[in-house]
């Protein structure tokens, strides 16, 4: 490989191999370049990066990276959509994109999360998960419940400790 121009770009995608917390193998066949310009700038906006490959330089910058698990997935059109912050991007801007137009949407190949190499069905399973932050909520509510019950039942005795006290002094007030 003397072209110093492949050797950039396989530079170049092994830093972004380097850096990315998740990605998704896609075959794009079929799909026209105005919509795969599209589908870029709307999966820019929830911070997915969408890249169109060639396999072997692909293959080339991902030695010594994790997507050296994806190696024999590069075979054919194939696109990558990578996320450096959150693991479950890549996946859900691929599952909102076919929600929004399934004939111009990539069809999965694979996936990658924590450097370990997860199926196509595994991708669309990762997509169906809550987000982040909707999962910090079920699980912070899961922790208060405990306390709200003891506060409840705590309430509940008081109430019934002022009633009692309430009808002693009544019947009393009433002798």
């Amino acid at each position: 490989m003397a072209n110093p121009a492949k050797q950039e770009a396989v530079k170049e995608l092994n830093e972004v191999f380097q850096k990315a917390s998740a990605a998704v193998l896609a075959n794009y066949q079929g799909i026209d370049a105005t919509s795969i310009t599209a589908m870029r700038a709307s999966m820019k906006t929830q911070s997915v990066e969408f890249r169109v490959v060639k396999n072997t330089l692909a293959r080339l910058a991902a030695k010594n990276t994790p997507f050296e698990a994806l190696d024999s997935n590069f075979t054919g059109p194939v696109s990558v959509l990578v996320s450096y912050d959150d693991p479950v991007a890549p996946a859900k801007a691929l599952a909102d994109q076919r929600k929004a137009d399934a004939k111009k949407t990539p069809k999965v190949i694979c996936g990658l999360v924590g450097g370990k190499m997860i199926s196509a069905e595994g991708v669309a399973a990762l997509a169906d998960l809550p987000s982040r932050d909707a999962l910090l909520g079920q699980m912070l509510s899961v922790f208060q419940g405990p306390t709200t019950n003891f506060v409840g039942v705590f309430g509940g005795l008081l109430r019934k400790l002022v009633g009692t006290l309430d009808a002693v002094r009544e019947k009393k007030a009433s002798s």
